[in-house]
């Protein structure tokens, strides 16, 4: 259980490593603006909160509510998983540590029976890919770092989807994958904003669907 959880883990922070041996997919890559609406007040990047089951964020416009059995991890937890400081995680620090780190995790939740799991955070694009990068890219990205893995195969949709988590739209790519016999699915929620790619990955392994997971979200 342990290799397995390692190996899921793996997957997951995959994300922040997307621009390791990958430069030949940014090369010749067009410039794409964004788009900002400026009569749309925006919100700041910053760290989301817990009180009690329900984890706010307000950046991504959304609530999630976990189940009796889920357990948030702690700023410690997070912490030594992603090499960054627990003191770095809160207050205004948050948004200074993404600002000299790739990426940044928000939010760890796992459920102690099934082991499926939830994890929120943040890649700065200017220190990783290219803040020009469109979403489409930024998978393939993750594609051919994720092919490299050793002991899980995962397998990519042809097209992906859109989904709403609370009030904001992502784009939804829900993959297979395969470690040691074992199969589940991941599903990379992403949406751009601002020079950072906001993702929420949720791994199901049993005991829920991920229709069921993303009611979770308000």
């Amino acid at each position: 259980m342990k290799k397995l959880l390692s190996l899921m883990l793996a997957a997951i922070m995959a994300l922040c490593m997307v621009a390791c041996d990958i430069d030949t997919l940014i090369d010749g890559m067009e410039s794409v603006a964004d788009v900002i609406d400026n009569n749309e007040e925006k919100v700041e990047l910053s760290r989301g909160t817990i009180e009690g089951d329900v984890y706010t964020n307000e950046f991504l416009s959304f609530q999630f509510t976990k189940p009796e059995s889920w357990v948030y991890s702690t700023d410690e937890e997070i912490a030594a998983i992603t090499n960054i400081g627990a003191e770095k995680l809160l207050g205004e620090n948050f948004k200074d540590a993404l600002e000299s780190n790739p990426s940044i995790y928000d939010m760890m939740v796992i459920d102690s029976i099934t082991r499926c799991n939830i994890n929120v955070g943040y890649e700065n694009l200017s220190k990783t890919l290219s803040t020009n990068i469109t979403v489409e890219q930024y998978v393939e990205a993750l594609k051919a770092q994720l092919a490299g893995a050793s002991e899980m195969t995962v397998t990519f949709p042809e097209n992906f989807e859109t989904a709403k988590l609370g009030e904001t739209e992502f784009t939804k790519v829900e993959c297979t994958t395969d470690v040691q016999g074992v199969s589940m699915k991941q599903v990379y929620y992403l949406k751009k904003v601002d020079g950072y790619m906001c993702f929420v990955i949720v791994t199901v392994t049993s005991g829920y669907t991920v229709e069921q997971i993303e009611a979770m979200f308000k």
